[in-house]
């Protein structure tokens, strides 16, 4: 069971976007509504997702190409094969003996090599105009 609810916005240049996604996902016989923006991360079962949010984690019967594809103008960016992170939550970037990681929350998330570098320069770009990491 999938469905999307999304809310559009018409900003002052007369531009429609999505405002924010609610994802409905069964927690046993309710339905729970998860909004996009409070999701942290995504990881990858298979043909379904856990998407983990700060009160919890909740599957969902969507493969992560799909939420990738869906959620990429929301800030949200594959730094794994199994993870989808939301740039918005990311709190720090460690990398150490040529290992990248990121911290969302308690949470720890390796990055590949082949999305560090894209990542680093997608964050820093993010950051506050000037600023550069040493």
């Amino acid at each position: 069971m999938h469905a999307t609810v999304v809310v559009l916005v018409v900003d002052a240049g007369g531009r429609r976007e999505a405002a924010d996604e609610v994802i409905p996902v069964g927690v046993g016989r309710a339905v729970r509504f998860v909004r996009r923006s409070d999701v942290r991360y995504a990881e990858a079962h298979g043909d379904y997702a856990r998407l983990y949010t700060g009160a919890g984690s909740h599957l969902v019967r969507v493969s992560l190409a799909a939420l990738e594809e869906a959620w990429r103008d929301a800030g949200f960016v594959r730094i794994h094969r199994s993870h989808l992170v939301a740039l918005a939550h990311v709190e720090e970037m460690v990398v150490e003996s040529g290992r990248c990681t990121l911290r969302l929350g308690d949470a720890r998330l390796t990055v590949s090599r082949r999305n560090a570098g894209a990542l680093r320069d997608r964050l820093v770009r993010g950051a506050l105009p000037g600023t550069r990491i040493p």
